[in-house]
């Protein structure tokens, strides 16, 4: 990759600064909110009263000093500054710093300083550009041997990509740190200069704004301006200046706080929150793909995507969330909604969330890592997936012959009256580590309520009758098993190996890939082990749920053990056949060379001085006239100290 290429400086120097405000975001726990307030006491307005109306993806963190404050007060935080925890803390963050001063040179800034660059708000847009003045577009050059007609065409493939290209801008309060930020843009701005870029200079009321002219047919020009301690960066035609102008209040074009999508979308993921959320973020899909397809120009532009639209894909407003800081109870609360225009016809007639019951089963035992539990018309949902595809292919039936046939001639039992008439509508996955820890210890389990268990064995039995060389019958504490065909002899000694297999137990219909699980899940049914139901952070997370559901009842509903999944990494960084594995990786991999090096180097604490730092987290959604809602909690860990 070439340095004097634009293109190249555009990756490899711009978003080093963005993902590490990305990562400052991220930080913050679940994601979030929207406002059209001004930030603080900052000059420069809310994000959404300074880009346009017609943005496509908006990311917006409210206060990066705010965050490194509540950082402090989160599990992570704490963790960190623990006197136990520290000397390793403080290794970890020496390797990343060492990692990073190897393009620090190209940055101008070494880690310490980037992250203390962003002061107030920063946020990222991606969103439709204006077409470049004509007097400032590049001339398209005939090839050699290329005639008028081939010219033309490139020509109108251009106006095209022009007409639906996407842009992007970035916004930075930087206050104070404003110096060491720019000198980031300045060497940016050398590097882009040593391609076919032009630097012009045009001035709004006393403040400059850079404008980097492309010299190549198909780039986008790249502008920015500081003002006030805020960088603005943009890519493509007016971008910065159409922000400056909003700020200076000349510009009457409408912003994304004027979209009303977007108004509507964020002011459902603000809830009953007494906070100003942290971070908040906006999509739009379907404006996103029908740009993608119009700008192809492809055959699915012209005949297969106006089918999907009319088929409802256009009545999906788009998608929006925010994260909050959680009090003295909750750690951090997200709100997410999909906003979904009635009716629900079409594509949109696969969405079928119902109300019903999302206790977990008695089989559920009480050392899963993870559990979720779906109430959904599948029945429903594969009738509509029919008639879309049958409007696609403008026949009848698609499904019969695509699915339910194949399916009936190879294994005997019919799709629909066998399985979706028999299914109650309810569907729970379960995570589960097996031990010992290996890279693949997660176990992923899969189980269906059925109306009709003796049917559901008789249908199982007549599949193994078809399949006698690829399921055979077994049994686990007196109940029938089906197991799978598993990997074959040359599978890897230090993995897991999967044992894929079928049980009923009562109406519940399991799959499981390992023999472990499912003789937790038998003894727990028979009450021979302590079951999910009955474990006190099970009980706390539904309990809080209550509060968060504005009287709603949830189609969706999931409790996920926080210390479990960091169980596994702990458990992987202490077996020597996982150090191994990642001191290979360090032969050709840097990052994965100063990993090594410092788990050799510092020995890591008693696990029980990570898993007092991570509580259970909650997870739920429920349906609503306008779309679909979910929110995301995670308890506040209290750990006790020595």
């Amino acid at each position: 990759m070439s340095l004097s290429s634009p293109v190249s400086v555009f990756r490899a120097s711009l978003p080093v600064f963005a993902s590490a405000c990305v990562c400052l975001m991220l930080a913050a726990g679940p994601v979030s909110a929207a406002e059209d307030s001004k930030s603080g006491a900052d000059d420069a307005p809310g994000a959404p009263r300074l880009l346009p109306s017609d943005t496509l993806v908006y990311i917006r963190l409210d206060s990066a000093d705010d965050l490194r404050k509540q950082m402090d007060k989160t599990s992570i935080g704490r963790m960190i500054n623990d006197p136990k925890m520290r000397p390793f803390a403080d290794q970890f963050y020496a390797t990343a710093r060492d990692l990073f001063d190897q393009i620090s040179d190209r940055v101008g800034v070494n880690l310490d300083e980037l992250l203390a660059i962003p002061h107030g708000q920063v946020a990222f847009a991606i969103h439709p550009v204006k077409p470049l003045e004509e007097d400032e577009k590049p001339e398209i050059q005939a090839r050699e041997n290329e005639d008028q007609d081939a010219v033309e065409q490139r020509r109108e493939r251009q106006r095209r990509r022009e007409q639906y290209s996407f842009g992007g801008t970035l916004i930075i309060d930087a206050d104070k740190n404003i110096d060491q930020l720019m000198s980031i843009i300045e060497r940016f701005e050398e590097q882009v200069l040593q391609g076919r870029y032009v630097r012009r200079i045009r001035e709004i009321e006393s403040t400059e704004v850079t404008r980097l002219l492309p010299g190549r047919f198909g780039q986008q020009p790249i502008e920015f301006f500081e003002k006030d301690g805020t960088l603005v960066i943009g890519v493509g035609h007016s971008t910065a200046q159409d922000v400056l102008n909003h700020w200076l209040d000349k510009n009457d074009e409408p912003t994304l706080a004027d979209n009303a999508k977007f108004g509507t979308i964020i002011s459902r993921c603000i809830g009953a929150e007494e906070t100003r959320p942290q971070l908040t973020f906006f999509v739009d899909p379907h404006a996103i793909v029908d740009r993608i397809i119009k700008r192809s120009g492809s055959l699915t532009a012209g005949f297969i995507w106006p089918v999907i639209q009319d088929l409802g894909a256009n009545r999906i407003g788009g998608i929006g969330g925010s994260s909050f800081s959680g009090g003295d109870v909750f750690e951090g609360i997200a709100h997410y909604h999909i906003k979904i225009d009635p009716p629900r016809d079409g594509v949109l007639g696969v969405l079928r969330p119902e109300t019903g019951d999302t206790t977990p089963p008695k089989w559920v035992p009480d050392s899963v890592a993870g559990y979720t539990s779906i109430n959904w018309d599948f029945e429903k949902a594969y009738e509509n997936v029919g008639k879309v595809i049958d409007k696609l292919q403008q026949r009848t039936d698609a499904l019969k012959e695509i699915a339910e046939a194949p399916i009936e001639k190879r294994l005997g039992v019919k799709l629909r009256e066998d399985l979706l008439q028999n299914m109650t509508g309810r569907l729970v996955r379960v995570t589960w580590m097996e031990k010992p820890i290996r890279f693949n210890s997660g176990v992923n389990v899969l189980a269906i309520e059925m109306k009709d268990a003796t049917k559901t064995k008789s249908n199982l039995a007549q599949i193994r009758d078809r399949m006698p060389n690829q399921m055979k019958v077994d049994s686990i504490s007196g109940h029938v098993v089906y197991r799978l065909r598993g990997p074959g002899e040359n599978f890897p000694q230090n993995m897991r190996r999967p044992e894929p297999s079928f049980m009923i137990l009562g109406k519940w219909l399991i799959y499981a890939d390992s023999t472990q699980f499912m003789e937790k899940a038998a003894l727990a049914d028979a009450g021979n082990l302590p079951r999910l139901v009955e474990l006190p952070e099970y009980d706390l997370v539904a309990s809080e749920l209550g509060g968060k559901l504005d009287g709603e009842s949830p189609f969706l509903l999931s409790f996920i053990d926080g210390a479990q999944g960091i169980r596994v990494i702990y458990d992987l960084a202490k077996d020597e056949n996982s150090r191994n594995m990642i001191r290979r990786a360090g032969e050709t991999n840097v990052v994965a060379r100063k990993f090594s090096e410092l788990l050799d180097q510092n020995e890591l604490p008693p696990f029980s001085e990570f898993e007092k730092y991570f509580a259970p987290t909650g997870f739920f959604g429920y349906d609503e006239p306008d779309g679909i809602h979910f929110g995301f909690f995670t308890l506040r860990a209290d750990p006790i100290d020595d």
